[in-house]
This record gives structure tokens, C-alpha cells and sequence, in this order.
């Protein structure tokens, strides 16, 4: 009996175990997906900030005289 009962606890930590790890395997995957969304996000907006540096501005286009000094 007493070598069932062992058997019983190691079954049930494997069981546990086993758990545990599909838990945090599927948790890694929705991290990875979130960081896939934000590194394509973030890469949009490094070329959009890119594009933006290399486009004079608008009020910089025309030139302007200086305003008057009194």
C-alpha cells in the first residue's frame, strides 16, 4: 500500500507538472504574438520618423523675412 501511495503522489505531480507547462507554453506563444505586433509597430514608426526627417516641414519650405524687431 505504501508503494502505491507513492506512485499515487508521483502521478499526481507529473500530472501537476505536465499542467504547469502547458500553461506557460501557451502563455510564451501570446508573448511571442505581442512582441511580434510591437517590433512591427516599432518598425513602422522608425521608417515613418525616417520619412518625416527626410521631408522638409512645412513652414521651412517658404522663406520667410524675419519679423521686425521694434
Amino acid at each position: 500500500m505504501n508503494e502505491q501511495h507513492r506512485l499515487d503522489e508521483l502521478e499526481m505531480k507529473v500530472a501537476f507538472q505536465e499542467d504547469t507547462i502547458n500553461v506557460l507554453s501557451d502563455e510564451i506563444a501570446s508573448l511571442n504574438e505581442i512582441l511580434d505586433r510591437q517590433r512591427t509597430q516599432l518598425e513602422y514608426i522608425a521608417t515613418r520618423i525616417g520619412e518625416m526627417s527626410e521631408q522638409p516641414t512645412g513652414s521651412s519650405q517658404t522663406t520667410e523675412p524675419p519679423p521686425p524687431h521694434y
